[in-house]
């Protein structure tokens, strides 16, 4: 890979987009600027009228575009009003990606194909729903959740009637993505009650989602799921940990009138950290360029 940043992050972009066209992917744009608020500090706002948001992730309204065709991706900007720091920028390049009636296996192997070419380290997975059995001897493919919330809590020291996705976010950080220190790492198999609600229970099991994450050296680089077919289970999820905003129930309609298939998967790619994950540099401003505007 070249060293010069602006070069590196062409070349990806260039691999990515050759990649998911010889797929059958085709390319569109969707608005930046969105009427939806998803709440205090959740997006930027912007001035033009009626007040509208800057996005602050490309889906779910990508994902109406499956009307229209199969397999669709876009890369632009998000934006995210939280300070700026080596691994956030205020504003940052995505690429995300639907696919209609494929699984999760389709998915997982296609994000492995978009990215390990680029990567250092060759990706392994990690089941989180194993390790989980393995430390607290609960096993989320045969039982619910129980009091796997408030045990967890306790083993990490938080408050053990935090809600479970901010204490779950927390066991992984701590837990599984040290796994990746000098690796890239596929953690697979999430549990029930996490920060990706819509995500499809895994068929046959209880509380396990299909759901990953690519950590590469500490640092998320991509995440996937197999979307919830389930219209009354994606509703109540999403509700439950506050996530159902005005762009998901319009999604969740056109699957309702069928003009949108059911049956999806979706993957997000973080451009810059793609780039400090092939290249070591764990500073996202290396790779926003013209900083000075």
């Amino acid at each position: 890979m070249p060293d010069d940043p602006i070069t590196l992050k062409s070349e990806l972009l260039f691999g990515l987009r050759d990649t998911l066209r010889a797929e059958g992917f085709v390319e569109l744009t969707t608005p930046v600027a969105r009427r939806a608020d998803l709440g205090p500090g959740r997006r930027a706002p912007v001035d033009l009228d009626g007040g509208r948001y800057l996005r602050a992730m490309i889906g779910p309204a990508l994902r109406m575009n499956l009307e229209f065709h199969p397999r669709i991706f876009e890369i632009g900007p998000c934006f995210r009003p939280e300070t700026p720091d080596a691994l956030h920028g205020s504003e940052f390049t995505m690429l995300d990606l639907y696919a209609a009636n494929e699984d999760f296996s389709f998915l997982l192997e296609l994000a492995e194909q978009l990215v390990a070419a680029h990567l250092p380290y060759r990706p392994v997975r990690v089941s989180v729903t194993d390790y989980i059995r393995d430390v607290f001897g609960i096993d989320l493919r045969h039982e619910p959740t129980g009091d796997l919330p408030r045990r967890m809590a306790a083993r990490l020291g938080l408050d053990v009637d935090a809600p479970f996705k901010d204490t779950l976010g927390t066991f992984v950080e701590r837990e599984l993505e040290t796994q990746s220190a000098g690796a890239a790492v596929f953690l697979v198999d999430y549990p029930l009650g996490g920060d990706e609600p819509c995500a499809r229970l895994t068929p046959g099991t209880v509380a396990q989602l299909n759901r990953f994450e690519l950590i590469v050296d500490g640092i998320e680089v991509v995440h996937g799921y197999e979307d919830e077919p389930d219209g009354t289970a994606f509703t109540q999820r999403a509700k439950e940990v506050d996530l159902y905003d005005d762009e998901q129930r319009l999604a969740r309609e056109a699957v309702d009138a069928g003009r949108v298939p059911a049956a999806s998967v979706g993957l997000g790619i973080g451009i810059e950290r793609l780039c400090m994950a092939v290249s070591g540099v764990k500073d996202i401003r290396r790779f926003q360029h013209s900083p000075m505007f």
